[in-house]
């Protein structure tokens, strides 16, 4: 670049001189010419620019003025021609350039009529810049000009044979004898000269002979443009002109040459002349609004030239399709599209509109979108027969998967507009108009499964960045491409024929996709099933039997499982919805966030069954719930559409009824699955919420089941792992309908009543969480019955009343409202009889609540006022008080300050007490969480105060006394330090260290010190109970006592908060770890007195009330039996049995959070550990003799229990002693052999008559005795004997016979 712009513009001068000069070859003039146009953007960069146009234009145009054309492509006058013209159009737009515009017009114009085609063809872009951009006034060469165009379009009929009849290859001998003139009269394209004897050796054979610009069918081509440009710019001036233009376009687009024409070799000509015509049609689509009157009248003309140029339009012309599709669509969109209407089925042929050709991928959008166009403005002229064909293709391009989705769903919009037109013709023609509207219910019903098993889970896997090449995507945004999808895999059997036998061979496609494009089409497709919905109801169809006129409102099987079918792949279709495809945001399943248009799709969804028949609706829905509640669970903004079935009053009872059935099945689920059961309760609310919203419908609905819901609850409380749903549950029931206006459920409840109140009331004063507390509490306040129901149970009500005035804000508020109308309503006297048992705590409750900064304050300062005297009657309670045993505290750190004389003593208890409360708190922050650790750890190790040296502690734990002397057998409890007080808080040291190791940010540092303490007070314990100084009593003030260390365990395990479980779990290891290694053997080391005692505390655990207490013990009782040596765990087996079987006892009947189930596991693993036959390395005499007296008591108490009252511990009793024969290997009847005496004034019954027993005894005595006597082989056989005054006995064989009265 830089040689060139080195050449001086006096050198393009120069070229210019040589082109001015006549006298100059014209290779030398060609020469000049080339390095002009080569170097002609440095000339237009030049400063000299203005002056170098100035002169070459002049120079340019007199050589164009002067010079004759060139017909021979070949000449150099031609190349020279040409390359002048093509420089004036790349002259840069500027100011300078427009004083020559006119004159350039002016040649331009002149040598359309006289030049060749090629420099016409440059002469006409050259007009079309200059006007576009200079807008030169108007002047008569504009309309000579258009009379000119005006006369080619009048002549081209008159050269319709001669355009393809000539030959396009011309044979002479030598180029003088070439007939220029004739030959250019004929000539429309250009054409081959074959030259047999050159002139000399260096000319060329071949020559190209250029057609005149006025005959050639490429200048045709670009006409119209120029027309159209002339038009936009001078339109008054011209208008006339224009519109003598329309007749003779009608005549050029319907000229149609033979078949003979068209199949002759010389195919551009043919090519030439429909792109000619097409460009012609193109203008008219740009004047016909304008000349709309005009056109009109000649549309036949219209109609028929068009449908010529789609049917005779080559196949390989894709472009030229093209440019036909886009006239035709601007025709469509006037008024002209009525005049379509007689020939439009010829459009539906696919044949005719797109054509043959293999690239016309591309057009097929274009035309689709072009005839669904004139379909829709149309579509309530066209005939049934018409509206059928619209059906198929439209259908298949639904299905065509080689279509972009925004095709598919233009496509699918078309069939939702021509459901109204069905509706109209379904008045003649009803049984074929309602088989088209079941046929698009498929076409649609099939795209949903389309976007929902194939399209729906790649683009999801895509969004992931989880497809097949494993990269994931660099932004979760809209586009996306989907891998390869087999076409023919897509269609419905009965729809699109044509297109699978077109894509037979499978061929496969791939296309990209906007994730917004896929809403679009699931949208339409939602929209067009509505609208079909809304057809079959709308449309008149013929009934056979006049009783049947309300069947038609009913659908046939058919329709019925596509719209179930609909119900499956639709609800699938709309997680479409659920795809982020803005990283920014967050859709979380706690917070639903919903955009308007998937809110409006999912309430036109509803609404396509709220249409339908009630029968119907029941149908689809008693089929698909399972289906429908699973995709809810998956996807919650689904739950719309149970909303909007519920707030209907026509489908609420019938979805409603339902949904109650198929959650009253999942009743189970909700005890144990947590994310499940939140979605269960939450679809239980609605249905109860829908009894508010419609009650004379839905109470009849809940009716039936409401004594199942309360039932199963309060049963599956009793034994489900997560209890707190059932309650939730109860809550949102009492909640719904405890309004007052519901007095058909309120009779329901009565029955209920007793036994309702009293498991509630027996739960809210039972050890529980005090979120389940307020919620017993809770419910027993809010039972939906009328307060004249209540009377009888009004004693069960003031427990719960007094919790609620002592409780949170909410139960307060409860309770209050509760108290306000057992004051309004009752009689005194009675209510003052009722209140006696709680009165001094009631009346406590609500002198402390006017202390509240809220409106409870007021409502209860109402209440005392309604009292009225009794409110200071009983005043005369005493008062709790809080006090302090102690005078002064028992562990302080004493401080000297310089300023006194006394020391001053800092209380230790209440330092470790604060921390003990900060470390179990949640709401504790994380700085003060670590230095209430610190204050702990600091406290634990001064407690502990080793001053021992390593080598004196190695010397006494080596020592050969604690492997082989004797172990002291002295009770554990004379072990203990006589303060209380201090032990207390040495305890509850420990028990922080223990919350500390189970916190998440603690646990860290916390845990090697657990384990060093835990370690150090073990080893304590052992020095004191083993070695060579046992102490046989040990009771000091000072020092440590280390069976504080089980009883911190025990409280640890026992606790409410069972995560604390496990650093107890942890501690136990490290005892047992400790205490084998320093005693030499596991079995040495159980004998230990520490070791005794923390089995008898964690036994201890599962006799205390709580259920936690005793899932503690539970466990820390599993954890013994699988760590503890064999002889120990014999020893101790029939204690944890009757531990084991006293917390089946004890929780029957009480909510324990899974505890029933872990002890029955923990029971079955225990005896195969135990009772399992014993390995060669356990075996010897005294573990033999040791496992046959365990082995017995066990059993022996088993066989006592299966008579037992309590169900829970019958049917495990039944159930362990099948366990320990699959263990034993014998028979349930060979393990209780040895134990039936125990069974033999029992089965059957002898001391009592069994009349006699309460109802649970009977219960217990007669399952016992048919567990026994079904046995096989039996254990007893039962004889039933007459005696002589005819009443009925039972006797076992060989034993005197029971009489029964």
């Amino acid at each position: 670049m830089s040689v060139n712009e080195g050449i001086p513009v006096n050198t393009f001068r120069n070229y210019l001189n040589i082109l001015n000069d006549s006298s100059s070859k014209e290779e030398i003039k060609l020469k000049a010419t080339q390095e002009l146009s080569e170097h002609f953007e440095i000339i237009m960069q030049s400063p000299a620019y203005p002056s170098f146009l100035e002169s070459s234009l002049k120079i340019f145009l007199r050589i164009l003025q002067e010079g004759d054309p060139q017909f021979i492509q070949e000449n150099t006058m031609q190349h020279i021609r040409k390359l002048i013209l093509e420089m004036i159009h790349r002259l840069p737009i500027t100011e300078s350039l427009r004083q020559h515009v006119k004159s350039i017009i002016t040649m331009m114009l002149k040598l359309l009529k006289t030049d060749n085609e090629e420099n016409v063809l440059v002469s006409l872009r050259i007009i079309i810049e200059l006007h576009k951009h200079f807008r030169p006034s108007f002047n008569p060469e504009i309309q000579i000009f258009l009379r000119f165009v005006k006369e080619i379009y009048t002549n081209l009929p008159n050269h319709l044979s001669s355009i393809f009849e000539t030959s396009c290859e011309i044979w002479i001998n030598d180029l003088k004898d070439l007939n220029l003139e004739t030959l250019l009269s004929e000539a429309y394209s250009v054409k081959t000269i074959h030259v047999e004897k050159p002139l000399d050796s260096n000319s060329q054979q071949i020559y190209n002979l250029l057609p005149r610009g006025v005959l050639s069918l490429k200048v045709l081509q670009e006409l119209p443009i120029i027309v159209v440009l002339m038009y936009q710019i001078y339109k008054n001036a011209v208008h006339q002109e224009v519109a003598e233009f329309i007749p003779l376009i009608l005549t050029t687009i319907n000229l149609q040459p033979t078949i003979t024409q068209r199949n002759l070799t010389q195919k551009e000509i043919f090519v030439d002349f429909m792109g000619a015509q097409i460009k012609t049609l193109s203008f008219l689509a740009y004047i016909v609004r304008i000349f709309q009157e005009i056109v009109v009248a000649n549309s036949l003309s219209v109609t028929s030239g068009l449908l010529n140029l789609m049917e005779n339009c080559p196949k390989e012309a894709a472009h030229l399709r093209k440019e036909l599709l886009i006239a035709a669509r601007h025709i469509f969109a006037t008024d002209l599209r009525q005049r379509f209407i007689p020939t439009i089925d010829k459009l539906f042929d696919e044949e005719l509109l797109i054509g043959k050709g293999v690239t016309l991928d591309s057009i097929r959008p274009l035309a689709y979108s072009t005839l669904a166009d004139l379909a829709h403005h149309v579509r309530q002229s066209l005939s049934l027969d018409i509206l059928v064909k619209a059906v198929n293709l439209f259908s298949k391009n639904v299905h065509d998967e080689t279509l972009a989705v925004g095709i598919q769903t233009m496509s699918c919009k078309l069939l939702l507009n021509l459901v109204d037109c069905l509706r109209h013709h379904s008045e003649l023609e009803p049984q074929r108009s309602r088989k088209i509207l079941s046929k698009l219910l498929k076409v649609f019903v099939k795209k949903f499964e389309t976007i929902a098993k194939i399209q729906l889970p790649l683009i999801i896997q895509k969004c992931k960045g989880q497809f097949n090449s494993g990269t994931p995507l660099s932004t979760t945004g809209a586009h996306i491409t989907l891998p390869v999808i087999n076409v023919s895999e897509l269609k419905d059997d009965q729809l699109g024929n044509e297109h699978s036998k077109t894509f037979a061979n499978g061929s496969q496609w791939v296309y990209s996709v906007n994730v917004a494009e896929f809403r679009s089409l699931v949208k339409t497709l939602v929209g067009g099933v509505k609208t079909i919905t809304w057809g079959f109801f709308n449309s008149k169809f013929q009934v056979s039997d006049t009783n049947l006129l309300n069947h038609e409102k009913l659908f046939s099987p058919d329709i019925l499982s596509s719209y179930i079918d609909l119900v499956y792949f639709a609800m699938e279709a709309l997680d479409i919805y659920t795809i982020n495809v803005n990283p920014s945001q967050q859709r979380t399943s706690g917070l639903i966030s919903r955009s308007k248009e998937e809110k409006e799709v999912l309430e036109h969804f509803s609404g396509i069954f709220l249409m339908m028949h009630s029968q119907n609706f029941q149908e689809i829905f008693s089929t698909t719930i399972n289906f429908l509640v699973e995709r809810i669970y998956k996807n919650q903004s689904l739950q719309v559409i149970a909303n909007s079935f519920l707030a209907n009053p026509t489908t609420s009872p019938l979805f409603a009824t339902v949904l109650v059935e198929y959650l009253l099945d999942k009743m189970e689920d909700m005890g144990s699955n947590l994310d499940r059961s939140n979605l269960y309760l939450r679809l239980f609310k609605l249905v109860f919420g829908s009894v508010s919203l419609f009650p004379v419908e839905n109470e009849q609905m809940l009716r039936p089941h409401l004594h199942k819901i309360v039932t199963r609850s309060m049963e599956l409380a009793l034994i489900s792992d997560e209890p707190y749903n059932y309650f939730l549950l109860l809550r949102a029931l009492f909640r719904s309908i405890g309004g007052g206006s519901h007095d058909l459920l309120y009779q329901e409840f009565l029955p209920l009543l007793p036994n309702l109140l009293e498991g509630l009331n027996r739960l809210q004063s039972g050890f529980h969480k005090q979120h389940m507390r307020d919620l017993f509490v809770e419910l027993c306040l809010t039972v939906p019955v009328r307060l004249s129901s209540l009377l009888p149970y009004l004693p069960m009500l003031m427990d719960p009343l007094v919790s609620a005035l002592n409780g949170s804000p909410t139960l307060i508020s409860q309770g209050l409202r509760t108290l306000e109308l057992c004051v309004d309503n009752l009689q005194p006297d009675f209510l003052y009889d009722h209140i006696q048992p709680v009165r001094a705590s009631l009346m406590q409750a609500l002198w402390k609540t006017l202390r509240n900064q809220d409106n409870a304050a007021l409502v209860a300062f109402r209440v005392l006022g309604k009292f009225g005297g009794g409110n200071r009657k009983m005043m005369v309670e005493p008062q709790k008080l809080q006090y302090n045993q102690n005078e002064k505290p028992s562990i302080s750190i004493i401080t000297y300050f310089q300023e006194y004389d006394v020391p001053v003593e800092f209380p230790v208890d209440e330092a470790i007490e604060s921390a003990f409360r900060a470390l179990g708190s949640n709401s504790t922050d994380q700085f003060y969480r670590r230095q209430s650790w610190e204050i702990i750890r600091c406290f634990l190790a001064a407690f502990i105060s080793l001053d021992d040296e390593k080598h004196t502690l190695l010397k006494l734990f080596t020592h050969v006394d604690f492997i082989e002397s004797n172990i002291i057998n002295s009770s554990v409890f004379q072990h203990k330090v006589k303060d209380l007080r201090v032990r207390e808080t040495h305890q509850k040291a420990l028990i922080g260290m223990l919350v500390a190791s189970a916190t998440k940010d603690l646990r860290d540092s916390v845990c090697p010190v657990m384990a060093a303490v835990v370690r150090h007070y073990t080893m304590v314990a052992i020095a004191q109970q083993a070695g060579p100084f046992p102490q046989k009593v040990y009771s000091t003030t000072i020092g440590i006592d280390p069976m504080v260390l089980v009883d911190a365990l025990a409280s640890c395990m026992g606790h409410e908060e069972k995560e604390l479980c496990k650093p107890g779990i942890a501690c136990m290891g490290i005892i047992l770890d400790t205490a084998t290694n320093i005693m030499g053997n596991k079995e040495r080391a159980c004998k230990l007195p520490i070791i005794q005692y923390l089995a008898e505390k964690m036994i201890s655990l599962c006799y205390d009330r709580p259920w936690y207490s005793k899932v503690g013990g539970c466990q820390a009782i599993q954890f013994l039996c699988k760590h503890m040596s064999l002889r120990a765990l014999y020893q101790h087996l029939f204690n944890f049995l009757k531990a084991f079987m006293f917390v089946l006892m004890d929780l029957e009947g009480d909510v324990s959070n899974g505890a029933i189930e872990i002890t029955k596991n923990n029971m079955k693993a225990m005896l195969e550990i135990c009772l399992s036959p014993l390995s060669e390395l356990n075996r010897n005499e005294d573990i033999n003799d040791l496992q046959t007296k365990a082995t017995y008591e066990v059993i022996h108490e088993l066989v006592r229990h299966i008579t037992s009252p309590n169900t829970i511990v019958r049917e495990e009793s039944m159930i362990l002693l099948k366990h320990i024969g699959t263990i034993q290997a014998k028979t349930v009847s060979e393990v209780m052999d040895p134990h039936k005496d125990v069974l033999a004034d029992i089965i059957p019954p002898k001391k009592h008559l069994l009349r006699h027993q309460p109802a649970n005894a009977q219960i217990g005595l007669m399952d016992g005795n048919t567990f026994c006597t079904t046995l096989e082989p039996r254990l007893f056989t039962i004889v039933v004997v007459k005696i002589s005054d005819g009443r009925v006995g039972c006797q076992n064989t060989g034993r005197t016979f029971l009489k029964f009265y």
